[in-house]
This record gives structure tokens, C-alpha cells and sequence, in this order.
């Protein structure tokens, strides 16, 4: 139980440094939106692997096989993530049924910034399966 509290806390810190990173780029700075989207992620990557490491698997594995794993998981997780990113701005800004939603949205953030953060919530749950059950798991 303490393993996955502690997964869930690293998660939870992985985002908040991914949403602030995104945050101070894309939106108050006006930077492209993919490239704020990219260096969030690799800020809570990177924050990610050494925790998980030290803190939550305690991990023993050979470190260069396990960075090597952690990169692949990355990319992956961030190729899916880019593609929900994307189609969920495009439909954001074409969709006509959603303009409601979107002047809403827009009353707090860039339609694009929300986009962001249903692309995030997929991220997680594609990175954290995959982390678990390749990338950290315990030599039998």
C-alpha cells in the first residue's frame, strides 16, 4: 500500500511541475504550445525517474538499462500524449458543438492550456502502466 502512495505522490508532483512548466511557457509567456508541452514533460521526467528510482522502487537495476527503458516509456507516453494534445485543440477550435464549451473554458485559460490537461490525464495513465510493469520492475 505505502508503494503505490508513494507512486501516486511522485505522480501528482511529476504533474504539478509538467502543469507549471506549461503554465509559465504557453500561457503567460506565449510560447508555441508544443514546445511548452514538451519541456513540461521533460521536467516532470526527469523529476519523475530520480524519484521513482531513489524513493518509491528503491531500484537496483542496472542504471542504464532502466534509463534506457525510462527514455522508450517517455517517448511513447509523449507520442500519445502529442496526438490527444493535438486533436483535442483541433477539436476544441473546429468543432462546432463545442464552441460552448470553449467560450466557457476560455473565461479561465486557452482553450489549447485545457487541451493540455486531457492530454496530461492520458499521459499518466499510459506512463504509469507502462513504468510499472517494464521500466522499474524487479528482477525475478
Amino acid at each position: 500500500m505505502l508503494h503505490f502512495i508513494k507512486y501516486n505522490i511522485i505522480g501528482v508532483l511529476n504533474t504539478l511541475i509538467t502543469l507549471v512548466v506549461v503554465w509559465v511557457l504557453h500561457q503567460m509567456l506565449d510560447w508555441n504550445l508544443e514546445l511548452s508541452n514538451l519541456l513540461g514533460f521533460i521536467a516532470g521526467g526527469i523529476n519523475s525517474y530520480l524519484c521513482n528510482r531513489i524513493w518509491n522502487f528503491k531500484s537496483k537495476n542496472q542504471k542504464r538499462t532502466e534509463v534506457m527503458r525510462f527514455v522508450v516509456v517517455f517517448l511513447i507516453s509523449y507520442a500519445v500524449n502529442l496526438l490527444v494534445l493535438e486533436g483535442t485543440a483541433y477539436a476544441l477550435v473546429h468543432f462546432q458543438w463545442l464552441s460552448g464549451f470553449t467560450a466557457w473554458i476560455s473565461q479561465f485559460m486557452k482553450p489549447t492550456y485545457f487541451a493540455h490537461i486531457v492530454a496530461n490525464v492520458v499521459y499518466v495513465l499510459v506512463s504509469f502502466t507502462l513504468y510499472k510493469r517494464w521500466v522499474f520492475a524487479s528482477k525475478r
